[in-house]
């Protein structure tokens, strides 16, 4: 049986009824795991990306190469679809041409590009700019067109930053713009109020994103109200990014101060445990399969039984 392109099971899905919610990872263990919490797609997010590999803040550090390896390492881990953090393009329309064509090589079933000038920064950060429509529009135009080319099925999510910086109306009349030339999605980052959030999705004749970040400029809403706005996508952009930080901190100072113990064993995976997350039991099977009887018998002791 030919396996679906997640591209288009991720296009497949949107059309459903029903809000789909995408949440963000920032590698390929964060990936997995949502993966196995039942999450049907995955979010790659250029604000955790940035602090696993940099330890540092969403401002426009890390190179398109970094971003699509880690597009690359994500796609592999999981069987879901993963919708990519393209940030603005990495330059102008004509980088953004290669930027496409490394995302859909790499596995992504779509990508968002932004109108911040560069180095861009999060979107709930201050201190944003944005470019002139016109710009962005070529941008988008060349996204929309290299997608054609190489996988029609590809989704192409327009970001707009400029609610920050030129008001709610002017970022209302840019993703009204962008439907036009023909986006997929639309996403108008860290509106500040419900009432933005229906108007948005009442005026804008597209599919729209919402980002909802603890600590963020967006109110926090409930799925159900989410899709009762008119919200198709809820992204958690960075929850497993701050529960993995905050989980790691807390059990680490109590390593530092009591030593290992079992006391907080129930805030872990074990061993064998953490091995059903990796998947070893695939590479067991790919030994059973390949590798010589003697070998398996030399390295474990035990011929071709389980490893673990």
């Amino acid at each position: 049986m030919k396996t679906e392109k997640r591209s288009t099971a991720l296009r497949r899905r949107l059309a459903e009824p029903g809000i789909l919610t995408v949440p963000g990872v920032y590698d390929s263990l964060s990936a997995r795991i949502c993966e196995m919490a039942g999450f049907e797609a995955v979010f790659h997010s250029g604000y955790g990306t940035a602090a696993s590999r940099l330890c540092m803040p969403d401002v426009g550090l890390l190179s398109l190469t970094e971003m699509a390896a880690s597009v690359r390492s994500i796609s592999r881990a999981v069987g879901i679809p993963v919708l990519s953090d393209a940030d603005n393009g990495f330059g102008n329309a004509v980088n953004v041409v290669r930027t496409v064509e490394e995302y859909v090589t790499s596995g992504a079933a779509g990508l968002f590009i932004e109108d911040q000038a560069m180095p861009k920064r999060c979107g709930h950060m201050s201190g944003k700019s944005v470019i002139p429509w016109p710009e962005m529009d070529g941008k988008l135009r060349a996204a929309l067109e290299t997608r054609d080319e190489l996988d029609p099925d590809f989704l192409i999510m327009c970001r707009i930053d400029s609610l920050a910086v030129n008001g709610f109306d002017d970022a209302l009349g840019r993703a009204k713009s962008a439907v036009g030339t023909g986006a997929d999605l639309i996403f108008i980052e860290a509106l500040e109020t419900t009432d933005q959030m229906r108007q948005a999705c009442s005026e804008v004749k597209a599919p729209m994103m919402l980002n909802l970040i603890e600590g963020g400029r967006t109110p926090l809403v409930s799925y159900d109200e989410a899709e009762e706005m008119g919200f198709r996508l809820v992204v958690p952009a960075l929850t497993a990014l701050y529960a993995a930080a905050r989980g790691m901190y807390d059990i680490m100072r109590r390593v530092r101060t009591e030593g290992v113990s079992l006391n907080y064993k129930d805030r872990l995976f074990d061993f064998k445990e953490f091995a059903e997350i990796v998947r070893l039991d695939k590479i067991e099977e790919m030994e059973r399969r390949y590798l010589p009887e003697e070998d398996l018998s030399e390295r474990y002791g035990g011929g071709r039984n389980r490893i673990v």
